[in-house]
């Protein structure tokens, strides 16, 4: 194992340690210019070709068939299945936690309504590489966020081996996330199958997915055809690690990656030779028990790419440690957490003695496509996000429009743009009158998203159901603490998403916000009712709630009646920062915007936020009954009535 004092090191050897890019990289180049030629112009015949001469296999087909995945779900053990399923779950799981909402909303100053709407891209090929290995862990990280993105098409690429058989491994991870269109083909020529399309293969928007330097110079050349996302290249890792550790854990962080293969790179950062003494040790033991070839590409590793280097402070390795920004960084040192804080640039942090690399690589929940070659300093670990794209919303007020058109007009002229000048200046604004206007932006049968605007209030609301959005809390914004609470709770008790924010005008009046936020909610609920009519909902329900020693029942009816009915009496009592009244008037906006019936009824109850909470958990749970499916019911509403 290489051993180094940083502080002996030349600027040369610094500069070749963090460029680590291939020497050979203009013969990659002309090489892979020309595979990407052949496939731009002879399609699926130069692929045949190309599988032959590159990776020794004759291809009768380029997309894997049916057989082929029976075979594979009957090939791999049932012990290996479970662990492969328990990684799905988890990385799922994790992947869902990032998922932004739908589409969000704000007011902004004079008038201003924008957010951004989100789209799942509709075609991605991914790509798992084959040859120092088996990846079935490559295509879970893919393939998962991909899914769980809502992803339309999914190609996948792998390269076949010399039977023409794909690896058994990814395929069933393939068949278990229900990805069937998958190609025998790797390499450059499978960057550029992708992204120009063949007789057989169509084009994708985007590719995702770690290879070797052919595959990564092709998605370079093929970027403006085609997105390539995330840069994931040879495996690379930095162990930061002092005199407090194990060495033994130490050695085995700093080889797991150098296992993958000669062009990895596995540095072990430190300012205790000691350290370095005893990790090497434990090195040349490890190495002794491994078989070829990764023996032989450890070996490689820790003499060419890798090896220890020793600091003088930890500011030093610090520094180093941001330049480099490696892929994973692993710190096995005593006050890791503060540590944690100076770190700007790595794809990973993996912290404590209990949390190997290969915890992150196959199951834990956490992605293991990753930036490498330094584009950590400017790119994430690959997710759900990666398989979105946003599209801005913009929606001006009349009193908007008649603020900015000046500076419209006059940035516009500054540019020599006229028509773009005129287009603010001439425009007819409509007015909006004084009742509020309500601006249905988008909706479906689970979700909608609402403005309503009038002189008083502007209230921006989201709603929609599926997986619970983990920032439910903070995405729920009005002047009232106590009001977001029951929000809060009416979401919890739904089964509804909701993310609103109110902003007020001119005077600001607590019981406009109740009052109108009220009246909004209802309307969104209203319009997803009248969604949930034509294929048979209930549209009625009742609850009963309680917390501790207050009990409330709640009974709510869709059939265009507007009515607020309570035997709690509206009195002047605070709660918390409300007025007992104005959670009245939230609930009689509610009815108001809502067109519906709604009963409360506090049967027991001393403390004021106990009673106003089982009232509110028992109006959540009354609205998740009005959405029950009764299909008796299509076509109608409570009442009877048709709609």
């Amino acid at each position: 194992m290489k051993i180094r004092r940083y502080t002996e090191m030349t600027k040369e050897e610094i500069h070749e340690l963090l460029s680590r890019h291939p020497k050979n990289l203009d013969e990659i180049k002309d090489s892979v210019a020309k595979i990407i030629k052949r496939v731009s112009e002879e399609g699926d015949r130069a692929l045949f070709e190309l599988e032959r001469e590159l990776d020794h296999c004759e291809l009768t087909t380029l997309r894997v068939e049916e057989r082929e995945f029976e075979e594979a779900e009957k090939a791999v053990e049932p012990e290996l299945k479970r662990s492969i399923e328990l990684a799905i779950e988890n990385v799922k799981n994790y992947q869902k936690r990032l998922l932004p909402p739908p589409i969000w909303l704000e007011s902004f100053a004079n008038g201003i309504i924008a957010g951004e709407k989100v789209s799942a891209i509709q075609s991605v090929g991914l790509y798992v590489p084959r040859g120092k290995g088996s990846f079935p862990s490559v295509m879970i990280m893919l393939g998962v966020p991909a899914r769980v993105a809502g992803v339309k098409r999914i190609v996948v690429a792998t390269p076949p081996e010399r039977s023409g058989k794909v690896d058994e491994k990814v395929l069933f991870v393939c068949n278990a996330l229900g990805i069937k269109e998958v190609y025998k083909m790797g390499g450059a020529q499978a960057i550029a199958a992708l992204a120009l399309g063949t007789q057989s293969i169509k084009k994708v928007s985007k590719i995702l997915g770690p290879g070797s330097a052919y595959v990564n110079v092709a998605k370079q050349l093929l970027a403006g055809r085609v997105d390539i996302g995330l840069i994931a290249g040879p495996s690379e890792s930095v162990v930061v690690a002092d005199e407090t550790q194990n060495p033994l854990n130490v050695a085995l962080d700093l080889l797991q990656e150098a296992e993958h293969g000669p062009d990895s790179t596995s540095l072990l950062l430190t300012t205790s030779q000691t350290l370095v003494e005893e990790v090497r040790k434990e090195v040349e033991q490890i190495l002794s028990q491994l078989d070829e070839p990764r023996k032989g590409f450890v070996e490689t590793v820790l003499k060419e790419r890798g090896g220890a280097i020793v600091f003088e402070t930890m500011e030093e390795i610090v520094n180093f440690v941001n330049e480099f920004a490696p892929e994973h960084l692993v710190l096995d040192v005593k006050d890791a957490f503060s540590l944690l804080q100076k770190i700007e640039n790595a794809g990973e942090i993996l912290i404590g003695p209990n949390t190997p690399i290969s915890a992150g690589n196959y199951i834990a929940g956490p992605n293991a496509v990753l930036p490498t070659g330094g584009f950590a300093k400017s790119m994430s670990p690959l997710s759900v996000r990666d398989f979105l794209k946003t599209t801005s919303i913009l929606s001006l007020s009349s009193d908007a429009l008649l603020f900015y058109k000046e500076h419209i007009e006059r940035l516009a002229k500054s540019e020599g743009f006229p028509l773009h000048a005129l287009s603010a200046v001439r425009r007819v604004p409509v007015y909006e009158d004084s009742k509020g206007e309500f601006r249905v932006l988008s909706a479906s049968e689970r979700s909608i998203s609402v403005v309503r605007e009038s002189r008083e209030s502007k209230v921006s609301l989201i709603i929609y159901a599926g997986e619970r959005d983990l920032n439910l809390k903070a995405n729920i914004s009005t002047p009232l603490e106590f009001l977001n609470h029951m929000i809060e709770t009416i979401a919890w008790r739904s089964g509804f998403n909701i993310r609103v924010s109110v902003n007020l005008e001119g005077y600001k009046l607590m019981h406009v916000v109740a009052e109108d936020t009220g009246i909004t909610m209802g309307y969104a609920f209203y319009q997803l009712v009248q969604r949930g009519f034509s294929k048979g909902i209930e549209g009625c329900g009742s609850s009963i709630a309680v917390i501790d020693e207050a009990r409330a029942s709640v009974s709510l009816s869709f059939e265009g009646r507007s009515l607020y009915v309570s035997n709690l009496k509206t009195s002047f009592e605070r709660v918390e920062d409300m007025l007992s009244a104005d959670l009245h008037n939230f609930l009689s906006g509610f009815a108001q915007g809502g067109r519906c019936t709604l009963h409360v009824v506090v049967e027991s109850g001393s403390d004021p936020h106990h009673v106003w909470e089982a009232v509110f958990r028992a109006f959540g749970e009354a609205l998740r009954e009005c959405f029950k499916q009764n299909s008796f019911r299509r076509g109608t509403t409570p009442g009877v009535k048709g709609v």
